[in-house]
C-alpha cells in the first residue's frame, strides 16, 4: 500500500474586504500552497490538499491566514473536511480516477 495520505477539503473565506469577489484571495492561497509544496486540487467552491502529515495542517492553515492578513482582510473564516482512510490507496488522483466518466 502506498504511504498514507490525508486529504483536506478547505474553504477559505475572506470577510471584512471592500469587494464581494474573492478571486484575488483564491490566487494568494494558491500561492501559499504552491510555495509550500503542496499538492492541491481547486474546485469551484472548495480546494482538496493531499498531505502526508497531518499536524502540518495548522502550519498551512496559518500560513494562509497570515498571508490574507497582510493583504488586508480583517476576518477569515475557514472550513475544513478531513478524509483520513487507512483501509486503500487516498489520494487526489485515486478518487478523480474511481468517478471518472
Amino acid at each position: 500500500m502506498n504511504s498514507m495520505k490525508y486529504l483536506v477539503d478547505i474553504s477559505v473565506e475572506p470577510i471584512g474586504t471592500n469587494s464581494t469577489s474573492i478571486s484575488r484571495y483564491v490566487k494568494l492561497v494558491y500561492e501559499v500552497l504552491k510555495a509550500k509544496g503542496i499538492k492541491f486540487y481547486p474546485a469551484p467552491s472548495m480546494t482538496t490538499l493531499e498531505i502526508d502529515d497531518i499536524t502540518q495542517l495548522g502550519y498551512i492553515i496559518k500560513d494562509i491566514d497570515d498571508t490574507l492578513a497582510k493583504e488586508g482582510v480583517k476576518r477569515i473564516v475557514t472550513i475544513m473536511k478531513i478524509d483520513d482512510r487507512r483501509d486503500k490507496e487516498n489520494s487526489i488522483e485515486h478518487k478523480l480516477e474511481a468517478i471518472k466518466m
